[in-house]
């Protein structure tokens, strides 16, 4: 905490989607800007800075790759931000501009990149990714396996690792009964929905499915519910608290893909079946807080179902952990903390 009459330090927090249209009152939404109230609760001042809509942003409503570039608000930095302590960028393209003109304008605040982007796969996004990569003062990464592969690969001291965070206060364990249903959550290619779909669709359990990636098929599988509308988070947290199981099959990558529903999981109580996917791996301890199956493996993933379905001590036992872990490593003050200290460090050097 900052002591009395200590200087109040500013931290330019940029996200990399619009946030005003996800921010909302009422009981069925949570606090989307967590992180920033913990880091004011540790003496930071944050100056939170949403991604403008048009005409302000002419990338408004193209991927965040675009939108995020956002020059009216780059500008906005680079002009009346220079007293700030850092600039603190969700994904690297929120930087873009402010890391292409500051050593021209003189603009001396740190520049941080808080979980960036893979570096291959995406032509456009792969020179962005480098171009930052360059030239941020520091880049954490969610994966400690990207955070090493990044640096290598770059010759860079500027990547570090720093764990993710969920928001424990929102996302927890609540009233409502579990039913026999085992939950699956995700849209991004970090899924693996054909090893989910061989390892658990002709069990004769009850799968709901929150994606948009799998077209339901009753004909086939009457047990397999998909659910494609875009649900509230009060409604989102509920289908976390009703289900048996979260069963969560990833490709193998570097970059954290599935860590949201990994972490809204665990901090929910629930037992868990996952991938081994490097991505996630710091997060994942066998047989304490989750169970863990090697990536493309259905054989692996419809056993570990299967025995968390029949055995209910082994179910409670990582339901407890889990919520215990993320209580204890994955809450927004710990982040907070972390990320505190990491800036520092980054300003130091």
């Amino acid at each position: 905490m900052r002591k009395s009459g200590e200087k109040c330090e500013t931290i330019v927090m940029l996200p990399s989607n619009r946030q005003h249209d996800l921010i909302g009152t009422g009981p069925q939404f949570h606090k989307r800007l967590g992180v920033a109230e913990a880091l004011e609760k540790l003496g930071w001042r944050v100056d939170f800075m949403d991604v403008n809509e048009w005409p302000r942003n002419p990338f408004a409503g193209k991927p965040s790759l675009y939108s995020s570039i956002d020059p009216w608000r780059a500008m906005r930095i680079l002009f009346g931000k220079r007293r700030a302590f850092a600039v603190l960028s969700y994904y690297q393209s929120g930087v873009l501009l402010v890391l292409a003109l500051r050593r021209l304008l003189g603009f001396k605040p740190l520049v941080v990149i808080v979980d960036i982007a893979q570096d291959e796969g995406w032509r456009v996004r792969t020179r962005i990714v480098r171009f930052c990569l360059a030239r941020a003062d520091a880049v954490f990464a969610f994966a400690s396996a990207q955070a090493e592969y990044l640096s290598r690969k770059y010759r860079t001291d500027a990547v570090r690792f720093l764990p993710q965070q969920t928001d424990t206060d929102f996302y927890c364990p609540g009233p409502e009964p579990e039913e026999d249903f085992v939950l699956s959550v995700g849209t991004d290619i970090s899924r693996d929905y054909g090893t989910l779909k061989e390892a658990i669709f002709g069990l004769g359990l009850p799968i709901v499915l929150k994606t948009t990636l799998v077209a339901e098929d009753r004909e086939r599988f009457p047990l397999v519910t998909v659910v494609r509308e875009r649900l509230n988070d009060a409604a989102f947290r509920l289908l976390y608290r009703r289900a048996r199981i979260v069963a969560i099959a990833l490709h193998d990558m570097l970059h954290p893909g599935g860590i949201t529903t990994l972490l809204e999981s665990l901090a929910c109580g629930k037992a868990v079946v996952v991938s081994d996917s490097r991505g996630v791996r710091d997060y994942l301890h066998h047989e304490e807080n989750c169970l863990v199956v090697p990536s493309g493996d259905a054989g692996a993933m419809r056993e570990a179902v299967l025995r968390l379905m029949k055995d209910d001590a082994l179910r409670t036992r990582l339901a407890r952990n889990a919520r215990a872990y993320a209580e204890e490593q994955l809450s927004q003050i710990h982040h907070a903390e972390r990320l505190a200290v990491a800036i520092r460090a980054a300003a130091a050097a």
